[in-house]
This record gives C-alpha cells, sequence and structure tokens, in this order.
C-alpha cells in the first residue's frame, strides 16, 4: 500500500524510516498530546536517537513537521504535523480503502 504512495507521487520522497517516524509520531497525535522532540528521539525503539534526530531535520526541510519551542522554556521543542502531513495520511487512507475493495 504505501508502496502504491510512492509509486504515485514523489511529492512525499519518504524512505520506510520517514515512513515509520510519523507513524509513531502520529499515535501521539490523535491522543491530541504534544511530542518533544526529545520523545521522538526514543520513539521507534530500533532506530538510534541520533538518527531520529536526523530524520526530524529531513522531515522539516520537506515540510512534514513543524517545530515550535515551549512559551516558557526554549530549549523545550515541539513536533507538530503540517498540511502536508495530513496530505500524507490522507493519501495513505485513500490507499487502504482502495485494497479493502479489492
Amino acid at each position: 500500500m504505501v508502496q502504491a504512495i510512492r509509486q504515485k507521487d514523489r511529492l512525499f520522497a519518504l524512505d520506510p524510516v520517514d515512513e515509520r517516524l510519523l507513524n509513531c509520531f502520529a499515535v501521539v497525535w490523535v491522543t491530541g498530546r504534544y511530542l518533544t522532540a526529545s520523545e521522538a528521539s526514543v520513539s521507534v525503539a530500533d532506530v538510534a536517537p541520533r538518527t531520529v534526530q536526523r530524520r526530524v531535520v529531513s522531515l522539516v526541510e520537506k515540510g512534514l513537521l513543524r517545530v515550535e519551542s515551549d512559551e516558557k522554556d526554549n530549549r523545550v521543542k515541539y513536533l507538530f504535523a503540517t498540511d502536508k502531513t495530513a496530505q500524507y495520511f490522507e493519501e495513505l487512507n485513500k490507499c487502504l480503502e482502495q485494497a479493502k475493495r479489492r
């Protein structure tokens, strides 16, 4: 399914690690919680924290994440979904719906 998104459009240009990170982040976002960069760096057990940090920077550059500092403590950074992130998950949902019809 995700392969269908990759083949359909180069809009997202995500590799499997990027996809896994977004999926893990979405689990937090859907609960209404804020996701800190520190939490994100340990969110995927088999991906090194430094790799997660690099990928977060890449996802920000691709427009799939937005970073904001905490109002009270500038050292704390929060990761937020963007409109492009929502578009990614909408495309993923469309692929799921197509797969269910087959």
